[in-house]
């Protein structure tokens, strides 16, 4: 299948193609008619989402195209939500109720009653006058109070200004190329609420999108604020737990006072030493002096006045020790101890004198018993006593306070460990604090920085829309064109490929795996303008030179050419065929012997032989078996011999006839699908064939199949459509003048014409679809016969495609001028036999055939301007054929045949044998 198949096809169905596009345009149209006008306004926000500056890093920072992205999203989808799109509806609900009438900058007056009609008075008591706010505020209670009030159903159905649905459906929101703006387009048919929609819409999803931003940074700041006061209680309840402890265990500075009670301690360990050392030495210088003295000097110090004295000079000198450990320990006014110790010094002194003067009474003692002087030696005694009882009160107060030192090591010892807990719970509190006090401040400087980034700024403002936008009626009635004849062509073409109907010359080839030798019309179809005697003539006439060319071939030349007509089911219509076949062969000349089962009609010049199927049909194997009761018949004496058998699939037959006949066809009706059973009842005749392999008649053929065999069907065409039908197959220029000067200037002309005429159309149609109004449609269709005037003689030239000519036809049928001049030697030899009775016999050399008188005489003059002497012959009512000449032989016609070829080598001539029931004029 190609493209001029399919092109045919749908050329078949050429008026619902045609029809249906034109009703679907037609009712688009006056579905359109009331279409309101659409206007359109559009706006661009500055976002600063990609190159926007920053407050958080003074450093230019990368861009990240998925951050972007994803960032412009956010905000489209903001812009898009549902909770967006109510705001907007009951903004500019409120704005048109508090109208007290309308106005064309916000809403038409149209559309301003029909909000009126439908708003209950109640929804009207809820506008605020000069207050929107409250008015939107009133709404929204409204709105929310239930799920079945005028508010909500307003929102959420259909409304086309203030349903959010219809809001959301007619706005387009989109990012400006790779820039920080976006584009909002929003399109509506009154223009007021074109802007004012915008409007608010801007507002809204404005102040929408920066609360969300700055609602998150918000939540992060309140969040480290939260945690700093929790960490700042935390801190002061570790330091004052710290305090407590220094207070409860006097403590000023730990460390300092450790270092210094250790360098004390230390102190105090040489200092006892010391005192520990002169008390000895003391005591044991005075038990040397002791030792010295007489028995008379001991009774002088052992009396009861100096031990006395000695005693109270021990308890003087212990309370100087103890007033001086006093000054290290207690808190007593320093003035007041250092005027105590002065006078226990003094106290001391005192006694030490006293002392010494009680010894020295003692004077009758002048020298020791060594020889010594006795004053030297109690002196010395009284100073070893007065600094034994000096060291030994010191000695009695450093053991207190060393025991004291053993007191205070053992309390300070486990207080630096509680210190160091303490401390340290302090620095991890302090650290906390620290650490939260910083992400306070970073994310207060984001905070700052969100609430400069979402700060969107409108850098072009809605315009007021006053031209509506372009209708999309055009392009709505070329769509409802394209449906209505593509959706068709396609069904059609499905179909046709879904049909297993041979229909076809290919097809049948196809299906059958057979040769066609042969194609008839359906001459029962009513086909309106077609000639179909003229069709069923022609094909008569290709069968006929196909029989004609078979018997040249013919291998041994002598006896009649035998012939079995058969099919497989009955009802073939082959009957009916032969019949006609018959006929044409006995009508130019030719003797036929015609065998059948059936009761036909005589034919003159026909033998008709009629058989009789018994039950030894089936074994026949020659002519002569056929006719068992009236005997053999001679066929010498006729030219053809046909033998009509019957449906092989539901009557027995005989399947050796098939190898004593010359050839075998098989008749099957194209509108009939060919079968598996169909190929399994004609193999045993193939098998049996052998090299004479059946070739097959079909029968039924539809009229626009039977182009592809006998060229353009014989109807009367209008000149537009044989020229769409040219342009179809590609023709443009097929049609050409037999070599004449004056023939090449018509056809010129008629070209230019015809291209001319075509340019028109086109452009009349492109015109029709490109306004698309039924009043430029009747005004072009009104203009067209005064732009389209066809002469005369282009109507000849278009009549001149209907020619009834060999070119046209298909390969397995193309009868070449070869094929005539066999044909033509196939007369000449019959005639020579039939010479004796016939000696009158005219042979013709047909130029072509013509379905109209002027286009043939046209024809026979250019013939003229040849040299030739041309004739012309009515053959019927609508069928005139040009003759070249008429010549008493076939040798001399084939002469001028051929010289004519020469001259037009294009033509298709081929030689006939005279009629004589034509006209020749």
């Amino acid at each position: 299948m190609n493209l001029l198949f399919f092109i045919r096809l749908l050329l078949r169905h050429i008026w619902l193609l045609v029809a249906l596009p034109i009703l679907l345009v037609v009712m688009v149209f006056y579905a359109t008619k009331d279409q309101p006008k659409i206007y359109g306004t559009s706006t661009r926000v500055y976002t600063g989402i990609a190159t926007g500056s920053s407050i958080v890093s003074m450093e230019s920072s990368k861009l990240d195209l998925f951050a972007t992205n994803a960032a412009f999203d956010n905000l489209i989808n903001i812009i898009r939500l549902r909770t967006t799109m109510e705001e907007v509806g009951i903004g500019l609900l409120a704005q048109h109720l508090m109208l007290e009438k309308p106005d064309p900058a916000i809403i038409s007056a149209k559309s301003y009653r029909s909000l009126m009609e439908i708003v209950p008075q109640k929804v009207k008591d809820l506008v605020v006058k000069d207050d929107v706010e409250a008015t939107i505020k009133n709404l929204n209670d409204f709105k929310n109070s239930s799920y079945d009030n005028f508010i909500y159903e307003l929102l959420n159905y259909d409304h086309p200004h203030y349903s959010s649905n219809k809001i959301e459906a007619k706005l387009r929101v989109r990012r400006v190329q790779s820039s920080d703006l976006i584009e909002l387009i929003y399109e509506s048919s009154d223009p007021g609420i074109c802007k004012g929609t915008l409007d608010i819409l801007c507002e809204r999803f404005i102040h929408n999108y920066t609360n969300i931003k700055v609602n998150q940074s918000d939540a992060v700041v309140q969040y480290f604020e939260t945690q700093i006061a929790l960490a700042t209680d935390k801190l002061e309840e570790a330091e004052n737990e710290l305090l407590e402890f220094n207070r409860s265990n006097s403590i000023i500075n730990y460390y300092e006072q450790t270092r210094h009670i250790a360098a004390e301690k230390e102190l105090f360990n040489n200092k006892h030493l010391d005192i520990k050392l002169a008390n000895a030495g003391a005591a044991r210088v005075i038990e040397v002096l002791e030792n010295k003295m007489s028995t008379r000097e001991k009774q002088r110090i052992t009396n009861q006045r100096i031990y006395d004295l000695r005693k109270e000079l021990a308890q003087v000198n212990l309370d100087i020790a103890m007033k001086t450990f006093e000054d290290q320990t207690s808190e007593v006014n320093e003035q007041q101890l250092i005027e105590e110790i002065g006078n226990l010094r003094t106290r001391a002194f005192e006694i030490e004198q006293q002392l010494r003067t009680s010894v020295g009474e003692q004077y009758y003692i002048d020298n020791s018993t060594q020889g010594v002087p006795t004053d030297n030696v109690l002196a010395e005694w009284v100073d070893r006593v007065a600094e034994y009882e000096s060291t030994k009160a010191q000695l009695v107060v450093a053991e207190a306070q060393n025991l004291e030192f053993d007191r205070l090591f053992e309390s300070y010892a486990p207080l630096g460990a509680t210190m160091k807990r303490l401390e340290r719970k302090i620095d991890v509190a302090e650290k906390e604090y620290l650490s939260l006090l910083y992400s306070l401040g970073v994310a207060k400087l984001k905070q700052q920085n969100v609430e400069l980034n979402s700060n969107l700024k409108i850098v072009a403002q809605p315009l007021f829309p006053i031209v509506a936008k372009p209708s999309k009626r055009k392009f709505l009635l070329a769509i409802a064109f394209m449906i209505g004849f593509f959706i068709p062509a396609f069904v059609i073409i499905v179909l046709e490929f879904l049909d297993r109907n041979i229909k076809s010359q290919v097809r049948a080839e196809q299906f059958m795996g057979l040769k066609v030798a042969a194609i008839f019309p359906n001459l029962a179809r009513n086909s309106g303008k077609i000639d179909i005697a003229a069709v069923k003539e022609k094909s008569l006439q290709i069968i006929a030179r196909r029989l004609i060319l078979n018997a040249e071939n013919k291998e041994q030349p002598k006896g009649p050419e035998t012939n079995i007509i058969f099919s497989n089911l009955e009802g073939e219509g082959k009957t009916t065929l032969i019949m006609l076949l018959v006929k044409e062969l006995s009508k130019i000349g030719y003797k036929v012997l015609f065998y059948t089962y059936n009761d036909v009609e005589r034919v003159e010049g026909v033998e008709l032989k009629k058989y009789t199927i018994d039950n030894s049909f089936h074994k026949t194997e020659n002519l002569e078996g056929l006719l068992t009761d009236s005997g053999p018949v001679s066929t010498s004496m006729f030219d053809y011999v046909f033998i009509e058998l019957p449906g092989i699939r539901t009557h027995s037959y005989p399947i050796n006839l098939f190898k004593n006949t010359d050839h075998s066809f098989i008749v099957t009706r194209a509108n009939r699908a060919w079968t598996k059973a169909d190929k399994y009842a004609l193999s045993d005749i193939l098998e049996q064939c052998g090299d004479k392999k059946t070739q097959v008649w079909l029968n039924g053929v539809e009229f626009q199949q039977m182009e592809d065999v006998i060229g353009d069907l014989p109807r009367k065409r209008s000149f537009f459509r044989q020229k769409m039908k040219d342009i179809f197959q590609l023709q443009f220029f097929n049609k050409r003048s037999l070599l004449s000067k004056r023939g090449k200037r018509k056809m010129k002309k008629r070209s230019n014409r015809t291209m001319l005429w075509l340019l028109l159309v086109l452009l009349s149609v492109f015109t029709s679809l490109t306004l698309g109004r039924n009043t430029i449609a009747r005004a072009k269709a009104r203009k067209q016969p005064a732009l389209v005037t066809v002469p005369e003689v282009t109507i000849k030239q278009d009549e001149n495609a209907v020619q009834i000519q060999e070119e046209e036809h298909a390969e397995s049928l193309a009868i070449t001028d070869n094929d005539f001049d066999i044909t033509a030697k196939a007369n000449q030899k019959i005639q020579t036999q039939k010479s004796l009775v016939q000696n009158t016999e005219k042979f013709y050399v047909v130029g072509g055939s013509f379905s109209k008188e002027t286009n043939a005489q046209e024809y026979q003059e250019q013939l003229i301007e040849l040299g030739y002497k041309p004739l012309r012959a009515k053959r019927n009512a609508d069928l005139f054929t040009v003759l070249i000449g008429e010549f008493d032989s076939h040798q001399e016609a084939n002469a001028i045949l051929k010289k004519y070829l020469q001259v037009d080598p294009e033509s298709k001539a081929w030689i006939l044998k005279a009629n004589p029931n034509w006209v020749i004029r």
